[in-house]
Parts: C-alpha cells; structure tokens; sequence
C-alpha cells in the first residue's frame, strides 16, 4: 500500500492543493485514502527525505515550507545546473516532444531533465528531477502569471533541438529564469492560498 499513497500525497502536494505549511494530519489522511496510518506515515517520512514535506518536532508534519529566500535560491540553482549541462552536453538533444497535453510544469519539468540528460551525469539528473518536484507547484502558476509562458517554453524546446547554439539556450534559459525570480513574491502569495 506504499505505492500508492505515496504516489497519491505527492501528487496532492506536486498539485499545490494545500497551503505552504499546511498541517498533514496522518490519521485525516489515512482515513481520505482508506488504508492505515503505516502507509501514510511511511509515505510522509519519505517525502520529507525529498524536501516536499517538513517534519517538526512537537509539530508533525507539514506541507514544506518556501519562502521567498529560498526559492530564488532554487531557481538560481537551476539555471545553473541546466547552463552547467548545456556545455558539458556529449549527447545529441533528445528529441521527446514536450507536446501541448498535460500542465506547464510537467512540460517544463520533461524539458529541463532532456537537457540535463544530454550531459550524460546521472547526478546532474537525479538534482534536476528532484528540483523539478520540488518546483512543480510554482510552475503550474506560471499560467496564471505569465500569459505568454507557452510560447517561452516553445522557444526554449526548439533551441535545445537545435543543439548547435548554446549561447542562445542559456540566454533563454537565464531569462526564463531571471522573469521568474522578479516574480518571487507573487509565487510565494499563491503557493500561501493553496489551490
């Protein structure tokens, strides 16, 4: 029963369906799933190894925390990541097609991973998918903040299928990233009402 409560909190919690800091009552939890209070707990002590759940002692557990400092920090860290990936890049630009289908973040979050796969560093993968969770409730806001983001998207996907101008990749990727850390607070207000 793992399985599938974990798949189903960090799902609700990838969704951004409650607050920032938002209690995670165990017991409620277990009873909305219908399964016992192990998977539940086992589910929550796992993603608060994957930074998407706080554990705080005499507190419980929560929905983790992000203010404004720290996600500046982890969009910085990105671009960083995926420029450091650009130039290390010894394989050709994957071809999966990001597609129109699904939200923003996970076409966002299949993108930044094709182009961190290119340098063929699993680590450099692994940091990429999991900042990519922990960045997916943000990323589905961009909608709402953001009227052209499909588009900017579109322009970051073909210049990773060209493969042969980095300099205009990074330049996107910056800026991507650069609009995003301006809008800092506006992410943080958002994530605070919950969906």
């Amino acid at each position: 029963m793992l399985k599938p409560t974990y798949r189903k909190l960090k799902h609700d919690l990838m969704s951004g369906i409650w607050p920032i800091g938002a209690r995670l009552e165990a017991l409620r939890l277990a009873d909305e799933f219908g399964v016992s209070m192990t998977p539940v707990r086992d589910s929550l002590n796992r993603l608060t190894g994957e930074r998407l759940v706080d554990l705080r002692p005499g507190e419980g557990f929560s929905v983790a925390r992000l203010g404004e400092r720290a996600l500046r920090d982890m969009l910085e860290f990105t671009a960083a990541l995926l420029i450091f990936a650009i130039h290390a890049r010894t394989a050709a630009a994957s071809a999966e097609p990001i597609g129109q289908d699904g939200d923003i973040a996970e076409r966002t979050a299949t993108l930044f991973l094709a182009i961190a796969d290119g340098s063929e560093n699993s680590l450099l993968c692994e940091t990429i998918s999991s900042l990519n969770d922990r960045l997916h409730a943000v990323r589905r806001l961009d909608q709402v903040l953001f009227g052209d983001c499909e588009a900017e998207l579109g322009r970051i996907y073909a210049a990773h299928l060209a493969g042969g101008d980095t300099a205009q990749l990074c330049s996107l990727l910056l800026s991507y990233h650069e609009r995003r850390r301006h809008a800092v607070p506006l992410y943080i207000e958002q994530l605070c009402r919950g969906t």
